[in-house]
């Protein structure tokens, strides 16, 4: 489709928990938590971004906090179009006169109706056409990932709400899986746990923040109280504002809470041709996401699947920075989202 010179061209990676946009010539713009707040009777959206979130975690009464995607899935289709266009007002800094070109990833495993959900939220929050990117073929041109190389690497995006897995290959992705399981999955085992072995039950803010600081899989990193709101003691109902906790059992709590997706990747890596098993040995194992910068996630994960694995050198962005490379360059996207550049034969 031809894209007139007037039309703004727009990149925005839209996930559970931030939605990043970046525009043509001008890098990433916009980086934004993705909640919502509404008045009380859910009749006008007030609060997009950083400010709703603020409230999400201070748990305020009189304002009724959203968080319209979940799992990379429209949940929530008016707050999600409220979101949308007020993120992408602030993007272009104005109203546009022509609704922009947008450039999205979706996940590997994305149903039709997924897609047009997705689709129609960003069309009525202004957008014009709409060009779909695979998500493990952004995070691998955002890692840097060679175009011409003799090895594979396996990308693995950790979100919030879930994982993407690709095969990436000379600018190629292939044999990719979605996988229902991210940060929000984590935050729910440390509340199970803490529930379970202390009586104490965690609000979700609590137990996210809990997870940040921590921030790793390895339990000589973790030491000393770390101080958490909104708390209630189980067996009497007792609400505290505050609660100082140990933070020692966490990082064995996230591990653990890991072993399902460290299975399917196991089972993934061993239905592989062999072929591209041996061209994984030296391209490895590539993290991204946000939930990929928890310490020593790399070395669980090496250690599981007998690969060799690191971290991307910006992993909350590498999605973003992957579309913004295709945002220069669209007519270089091929097959349906899955190839980027030329690819030696």
């Amino acid at each position: 489709m031809p894209i007139l010179p007037w039309t703004d061209q727009l990149a925005i990676d839209i996930g559970s928990a931030w939605v990043h946009i970046a525009a043509k010539g001008q890098g990433v713009v916009l980086r934004e938590p993705s909640f919502v707040g509404f008045d009380s009777q859910h009749n006008k959206p007030i609060l997009f971004g950083t400010e709703a979130r603020q409230l999400w975690e201070r748990g305020v009464d009189n304002v009724e906090i959203v968080r319209p995607i979940r799992s990379s899935v429209v949940a929530d289709f008016d707050a999600a179009v409220a979101m949308l266009r007020e993120f992408i007002r602030r993007a272009l800094g104005r109203r546009p006169l022509f609704a922009p070109m947008v450039v999205i990833a979706i996940p590997a495993d994305a149903t039709q109706v997924e897609r047009r959900a997705l689709h129609d939220s960003l069309h009525a929050a202004g957008a014009g056409h709409i060009l779909d990117v695979q998500c493990s073929l952004a995070a691998g041109l955002g890692a840097d990932l060679p175009l011409q190389s003799d090895d594979s690497y396996l990308i693995v995006d950790i979100g919030a709400g879930s994982t993407d897995v690709g095969i990436f290959h000379n600018g190629l992705v292939t044999t990719t899986r979605s996988f229902h399981f991210g940060g929000n999955d984590l935050n729910r085992a440390i509340v199970r746990a803490i529930r379970r072995q202390r009586g104490i039950r965690l609000s979700d803010s609590a137990a996210e923040h809990l997870k940040c600081e921590v921030g790793s899989v390895r339990r000589a990193l973790a030491n000393g109280p770390i101080h958490v709101d909104d708390v209630v003691i189980v067996n009497n109902d007792q609400h505290l504002p505050s609660y100082e906790m140990e933070a020692e059992q966490i990082p064995q709590i996230l591990a653990d809470a890991f072993e399902p997706l460290l299975e399917e990747l196991q089972w993934l890596v061993e239905e592989l041709p062999r072929v591209q098993k041996q061209q994984m040995v030296g391209g490895g194992i590539i993290l991204s996401g946000g939930t990929a910068l928890l310490e020593g996630l790399d070395e669980l994960i090496a250690s599981y699947l007998h690969l060799p694995c690191q971290v991307a050198r910006d992993p909350n962005s590498c999605t973003i920075l992957g579309l913004q490379t295709v945002l220069t360059d669209i007519e270089a996207l091929s097959l349906g989202g899955q190839r980027f550049g030329a690819v030696r034969v």
